[in-house]
């Protein structure tokens, strides 16, 4: 009883926010607050009087100090305080039934065709100790604005020391639908309780209170107080279709609460009936057993209240097609009622089943990464190709665009080097962040899925030139990353046609420069300081890397023989020391120019090109 009263004043002090009313408020009408003094008052519901509507006619209201909102109104009246030395039964205020007439007091509340309704009250006599007041409890339609209760469910009477009768001869009081039982007394009053099966309408009813007789005339009496209506709890799931990504918890789905859950809660039993996801391995059930999940909802009184069902999604790292579970909450009429929530009407269906679909937030991002030359000289210039690849298939099911990463490109400028201009083409549908730039690269994409192939892409071109006096490798990376709710997929869904994944290995790409930084050294000379036109001589081309740091690999000596001098037969080559090699022989009797290629000449090597000359005989060769 305490527990219930606790829930009755919560509802009273948060007005309903569901469109389906299922719980009554202020029972024990303690709203308004008639202060501390004893005093009756007249207030216009619902008003003032909170929860509760009243076919007394309109007229002014006002009373125990209260300022009257609105001043004129149909009318309830309140006693607060133990005015007239009559206490209420709880609290400190209670209702007097017909204010100045005949009239019925009631709320509006959805009621549902069959369903079961436990009740309870507390009624008193005002002015005598053997004429009983008599008053009625009943439904009547919604609309209604008779003073009489068209479908009783009791008929109670009680004099002012609380005892039970209908009459003077003590026939006691009945329930008329259903069972009544009748409690004992305290200050005059008496208590009753009872239950019984609404065969009505489902729909919006009026559920009230009518005096039918007093000992002090109509107007006087019929003193209630400490109301209870416990009506089981509407439920159904809030929505047709859930969308839960991987790796998240928003949307799953969730059950709605309209009314009151008693005491202990209730355990509402939803089953999984289909779809493509597995429990398990998609998804786990923390509360439930088989085929069935448990919904707990502890007592309270709910409007609008929701629970999620008990379940989580498995945030696995296989790229898959997008999933299904179906769910259907099953029936118990005897402790909660499958009904909208919010419509009350015969032709409302509850929303007794839902789809959740498991969206996948797996994908393979692929880098690549490729340079013009490997082995440029210090200073030169490089050319890389970055290519950033969602290597990944759209869904089928549900959200095709699941698989549309969101994903950050980085590609930063290593030391030793300068990233003098890029331009970025796209691949497919995807769209460059930027169509060119300088320096590095960082930048967030979209990339979308391809159909049941590999997706969309950016290609960088990216302009490099070394620092002069960088001889060391320079390692030059280039790296996609999945931004949540994405994440990297290891592995595909067996049947789901997609690229095979590389997994995280294949992020980040990466190649290497190694600038060649020689110390070459050409030395010519033939032993003479003058020649004698007509003469001969051998001149010596010696050629040396003698400090490297790398081994030059490939170089060349290039000589223009001076005015009036030509090779009287071809020059040879021999290595001098260090290893170093050159092709033996080359050049023909005639040339004025020496070409000596493919030398090679690793750190410390030297090679020696001898060169047989002539000279002209004629002045004019000179």
């Amino acid at each position: 009883m305490a527990l219930l009263a606790a829930f009755l004043a919560v509802a009273a002090l948060s007005p309903a926010q569901a469109q389906v009313q299922r719980t009554f408020v202020n029972l024990g009408f303690e709203q308004p607050d008639l202060g501390t003094g004893a005093c009756v008052g007249y207030f216009a519901g619902p008003q003032q009087v909170t929860g509760w509507n009243t076919t007394h006619p309109s007229r002014a209201t006002g009373g125990c100090g209260i300022v009257a909102n609105p001043a004129n109104g149909p009318i309830v009246e309140l006693w607060g305080n133990s005015f007239n030395n009559t206490p209420a039964r709880a609290g400190k205020q209670h209702a007097e039934l017909n204010a100045d007439q005949a009239s019925r007091i009631y709320q509006n509340i959805c009621l549902t065709n069959k369903e079961v309704i436990r009740w309870r009250l507390s009624h008193r006599g005002r002015d005598s100790a053997t004429t009983p007041d008599v008053m009625s409890f009943g439904v009547n339609a919604s609309g209604s604005t008779a003073t009489a209760v068209s479908s009783e469910i009791a008929r109670i009477g009680t004099t002012n020391n609380g005892t039970d009768r209908v009459d003077t001869a003590g026939t006691p009081s009945s329930a008329t639908q259903g069972t009544i039982a009748i409690g004992g007394t305290a200050n005059g009053w008496r208590d009753y309780s009872g239950s019984f099966t609404y065969n009505g309408t489902t729909g919006v009813q009026q559920v009230g209170f009518a005096a039918l007789s007093s000992s002090g005339g109509i107007s006087l009496g019929n003193f209630l107080d400490e109301i209870q209506v416990t009506l089981s709890p509407y439920i159904e799931f809030d929505a047709a279709n859930y969308t839960v990504r991987e790796g998240q918890s928003a949307g799953l789905p969730r059950l709605r609460v309209i009314g009151t859950v008693p005491s202990g809660g209730i355990v509402v039993p939803v089953r999984i009936t289909g779809g493509s996801a597995t429990r398990g391995s998609d998804y786990t059930v923390s509360s439930g057993n088989g085929d069935i999940v448990n919904v707990s909802i502890a007592a309270g009184t709910y409007d609008n209240a929701t629970f999620d069902l008990p379940i989580a999604v498995t945030d696995d790292n296989i790229i898959e097609d997008n999933e299904t579970a179906t769910f259907q909450v099953q029936s118990d009429a005897n402790v909660y009622t499958l009904a909208s929530t919010t419509t009350c009407s015969t032709n409302a269906s509850a929303q007794a089943s839902a789809t959740l679909t498991i969206v996948d937030n797996d994908v393979d991002l692929r880098t690549s990464k490729r340079v013009d030359n490997a082995a440029p000289a210090a200073g030169g210039t490089v050319a890389y190709t970055v290519t950033f690849l969602n290597n990944t298939a759209r869904p089928t099911v549900g959200d095709a665009t699941a698989h549309d990463a969101s994903v950050s490109l980085a590609d930063a400028v290593p030391a030793g080097m300068a990233f003098t201009s890029w331009t970025c083409t796209p691949i497919g549908s995807a769209t460059c962040p930027a169509g060119s730039g300088t320096g590095a690269i960082s930048a967030t994409a979209i990339l979308p899925a391809g159909n049941a192939a590999a997706g969309a892409g950016l290609t960088y071109a990216i302009q490099a030139k070394l620092a002069d006096g960088q001889c060391g490798a320079i390692v030059n990376t280039a790296t996609a990353t999945a931004n949540a709710p994405f994440a990297e997929g290891a592995s595909a869904q067996s049947g789901f046609v997609t690229p095979a994944p590389g997994g995280s290995a294949d992020n980040s790409a990466s190649v290497s420069v190694d600038p060649q930084c020689v110390s070459l050294s050409l030395k010519k000379d033939d032993g003479r300081g003058t020649y004698t036109p007509g003469g001969q001589s051998d001149y010596l081309l010696t050629a040396c890397n003698p400090d490297g740091p790398d081994a030059a690999a490939g170089a060349s000596i290039s000589d223009n023989l001076p005015r009036g001098a030509s090779l009287r037969a071809g020059w040879s080559c021999r290595a001098l020391s260090g290893g170093g090699s050159c092709p033996a022989s080359g050049g023909a009797v005639g040339d004025t120019a020496v070409q000596v290629g493919n030398l090679q000449l690793p750190v410390g090597a030297c090679v020696e090109v001898t060169v047989p000359v002539r000279f002209g005989a004629a002045p004019g060769d000179y």
